[in-house]
């Protein structure tokens, strides 16, 4: 075996095993969001906050991916994204997603059904983890699996979906792809003025630290308001054989064979 590409973890272990072959692997911006529209219970945004605070997800990594990659902040910015602005950590708080849910106008919690796709089979994995701690919350949600083709139908209908969003350079491509309003592939059918005005600010801001203060303040609105939970960021792995020298894991799987040899 020269290479190959793992992109399914349940590959991992198996490959791991093998006593000629080197794993390589680096965190990326690849990751999936569980996306709401603004329809009840979800257009308050105490009841999306209530599904933030209710999970871990540094155990959602640990389950889905086997830890590879990094937790996610639910704002769609990577770490490994230029502009990334680090906040406090966000911390399960399960006591106030039920007082969240409380002010919101529902005490004895909720019950909704989320689509997700079986494979890969981490997303799944990460679902049914959420679920199993929503619970603890009185977020009660049925889980609808549809074959990938079938999802893909229907990924922007859905009032509650787990979609899975590929690795980007920049976060504002990614902001400006899923949650400004009106773009196509805007799933969750999110709009806020601000939010719009300062990724238009974002974009335009050419000095890397200054457009860092920009992304802050839209991480800090996405945590706040907006319409995701996001869980993990993914690491992407490959393995090659020991005899290949010179390769290095790229976010987007590049190889750049100019810098390859093969021990003799």
């Amino acid at each position: 075996m020269d290479g190959l590409y793992a992109s399914d973890i349940v590959q991992l272990d198996a490959l791991q095993k093998l006593p000629h072959a080197q794993m390589y692997s680096v965190t990326t911006a690849y990751t999936a969001t569980a996306r709401v529209q603004p329809i009840k219970p979800f257009d308050d945004k105490r009841v999306r906050q209530a599904l933030r605070y209710a999970i871990d997800s540094n155990t959602i990594l640990q389950i889905s991916y086997k830890g590879l990659g990094q937790v996610g902040e639910h704002h769609h910015v990577s770490p490994v994204h230029p502009e990334y602005a680090r906040l406090v950590p966000f911390q399960r708080d399960v006591t106030k997603a039920k007082r969240l849910l409380a002010e919101a106008g529902y005490p004895n919690g909720i019950d909704a059904e989320i689509v997700c796709r079986p494979q890969p089979a981490w997303e799944l994995l990460a679902v049914q983890a959420m679920v199993e701690q929503w619970k603890d919350a009185g977020i009660r949600v049925k889980i609808n699996v549809m074959p990938s083709t079938q999802y893909w139908e229907v990924w922007t209908k859905v009032p509650f979906g787990f979609t899975t969003w590929a690795h980007r350079p920049l976060g504002v491509m990614s902001l400006a792809l899923a949650y400004r309003t009106g773009v196509p592939w805007n799933e969750s059918k999110y709009s806020n003025p601000e939010f719009d005005r300062l990724l238009s600010l974002a974009e335009g801001t050419i000095d890397v630290a200054a457009r860092r203060e920009v992304m802050a303040q839209l991480e800090r609105i996405l945590q706040d308001d907006g319409p995701i939970v996001q869980p993990v960021w993914r690491a992407v792995f490959t393995f090659y054989d020991k005899r290949v020298q010179g390769f290095k894991a790229h976010p987007s799987g590049y190889l750049f064979g100019h810098q390859l040899a093969i021990t003799a």
